[in-house]
């Protein structure tokens, strides 16, 4: 059935000679309206705002950063999409060296999304000027995504500011007051970015970070006042209150979390005012649970490949409270590298691993560190040395038994029970790098170890054993002294006699004794002359003896 138009031909005409663009708009509005009703297939005009539906999106996953610059202490806020879902996102900084520790972590939601953020660390390894690589990967380690970060001096942090484009849309289009507008169901907007100090978490509590759980007493008892999650353990509340209900002093703390780790070894750093301690897999690491202004302390600790639970433990007393923790993978050491046992036989994983300037130890009765017992615990020390040719003395002391290898061959053994001594051994090296080994237990009483070297001096009457392929040690406490012996006096030399002039001298030689004086012949005398008696002999002329009765 046809059914007319209700507006005539001169109605039609005026409409359209008066349609301008403000009437256009309104028209979409109302024809948008009375579209809600429509069944599902309606495509509304290009132009008109709308909310977008959050879809899984495809493709490689990614990661932002903001800032994208700053120095130690600056909060790096990461956001990422095209995520696997439910998959566990871990953040680290990564540089020619490998990664650091694990900073921050974040689940990724059904649409692929994560959002978790870090403190920068003020290791001077990540301060270095320049720019270095914020890391993201799954814990299975299929997927990664990276963003860059720079420092030094002069970089200026540029915080990255998002807009709402949707909202801007809105505002630019103009909304008629002469129609109702359809009701819109708004998408909530996204989480605000963490602040620097992390506030409590509504309940029901979900740890994604650090578990966080706090005492208003300092020794952590009873049941906890406050359970938080903390994003970093990166707090300097200086004479403030750590969270809402606890006092300014007398509080503590206790932080846990497990992580996935690629075999290596870790540092771990605490800066600290008053007392922590510090837990992996349930063994103490650190431990310096006592009163004591701000000081920092690290640990080197070998970790396999895997998930380790972390736990740090703290409490504050008066004054200054501050408690920041961090760790970064360590592969290099500058001097020795030295592993402490919890026996004395350097048996299973060390209990401590430390960078050591020098083998120089004297321990007395205590111990290198308190998670190792004052008796049977063991040592071990590494390093490579560059030698220039020539003989070097090795000395080793120690309190009780200690040994050394060179190149994996043993030059010094002692390893038994004793009281402080002093071996050494000299041993001829050619130009070049070796491989020093310094092994180390104590059995009981005072724990004693040193180890130093020096070029050979000139040998002397009762020199060192010199060896080159199988030394053998000589026990020396004090280097042997050189008898000094008595300077030979050197003899005056003896009168030559004068020989009579027809007699050729002959060299005499220094003799070693004196000589016995030759037998001087006694001379005839001679009568007074007289006026008869020839003349006296000129010199040179013969002597003539004369004969008696001539």
């Amino acid at each position: 059935m046809k059914t007319d138009s209700p507006l005539s031909g001169t109605t039609r005409r005026l409409v359209v000679q008066r349609f301008t663009p403000v009437r256009f708009s309104l028209l979409a509005l109302i024809v948008l309206v009375i579209g809600a009703c429509t069944p599902t297939g309606y495509t509304p005009p290009v132009g008109v705002p709308t909310r977008a539906v959050a879809e899984r999106v495809s493709g490689e996953p990614a990661i932002s950063i903001a800032p994208t610059s700053g120095s130690a202490g600056v909060y790096v806020q990461i956001t990422g999409e095209s995520w696997p879902e439910g998959s566990l996102v871990l953040i680290a900084l990564r540089d020619e060296r490998g990664r650091s520790g694990i900073l921050a972590a974040s689940t990724a939601d059904t649409a692929g999304t994560i959002s978790t953020g870090f403190l920068y660390p003020i290791s001077p390894r990540w301060l270095a000027a320049g720019t270095h690589t914020v890391l993201a990967y799954t814990s299975d380690g299929r997927h990664e995504a990276t963003a860059l970060f720079q420092t030094g001096e002069d970089v200026e942090v540029t915080a990255t500011v998002a807009t709402d484009t949707t909202a801007a849309q809105q505002a630019d289009t103009a909304t008629p007051t002469q129609t109702a507008a359809p009701t819109v169901t708004q998408t909530p907007a996204p989480s605000a970015t963490p602040t620097f100090t992390p506030v409590p978490t509504p309940t029901p509590l979900i740890i994604t970070d650090w578990r966080g759980d706090y005492w208003n007493n300092p020794n952590q008892s009873g049941p906890p006042l406050v359970t938080r999650n903390d994003l970093v353990i990166f707090f300097n509340w200086e004479e403030g209150t750590a969270a809402s209900g606890l006092g300014v002093d007398n509080f503590s703390a206790r932080w846990t979390r497990t992580l996935n780790f690629d075999a290596g070894i870790y540092r771990f750093n605490i800066e600290v005012d008053d007392g922590f301690r510090l837990y992996i897999d349930n063994a103490l690491v650190l431990d310096e649970w006592e009163d004591g202004a701000a000081r920092t302390f690290t640990v080197d600790v070998p970790l396999s490949t895997g998930f380790h639970t972390i736990q740090v433990d703290y409490y504050e007393r008066t004054g200054v409270a501050l408690m920041r923790f961090w760790w970064e993978r360590n592969d290099s050491f500058s001097g020795w590298k030295g592993e402490y046992f919890g026996n004395r036989e350097l048996q299973g994983n060390p209990v401590l691993i430390r960078d050591e300037p020098q083998i120089d130890f004297n321990w007395g009765e205590g111990r290198p560190a308190n998670n190792l017992p004052s008796d049977h615990f063991s040592a071990r020390w590494q390093r490579r040395v560059s030698f220039e040719p020539g003989t070097y003395r090795f000395f080793l002391r120690m309190d009780d038994g200690a040994r050394v290898y060179l190149d994996s061959q043993l030059i010094l053994d002692e390893w038994r029970d004793g009281a402080d001594r002093t071996v050494n051994v000299d041993v001829t090296l050619p130009a070049g790098e070796r491989a020093l080994q310094v092994e180390f237990f104590e059995s009981s009483g005072v724990a004693r170890v040193g180890f130093w070297w020096q070029l050979a001096p000139t040998p002397t009457p009762t020199p060192t054993p010199t060896v080159e392929l199988e030394p053998t040690a000589t026990e020396t406490p004090n280097p042997t002294a050189t008898p000094e012996l008595p300077p030979t006096e050197t003899p005056n030399p003896t009168a030559t006699p004068e020989l009579p002039p027809t007699e050729t001298p002959t060299p005499t030689e220094t003799p070693t004794e004196t000589p016995e004086p030759t037998p001087t012949e006694t001379s005839t005398p001679t009568n007074t002359p007289d006026e008869n008696s020839p003349p006296p002999p000129e010199p040179g002329d013969p002597t003539v003896t004369p004969t008696p009765g001539s």
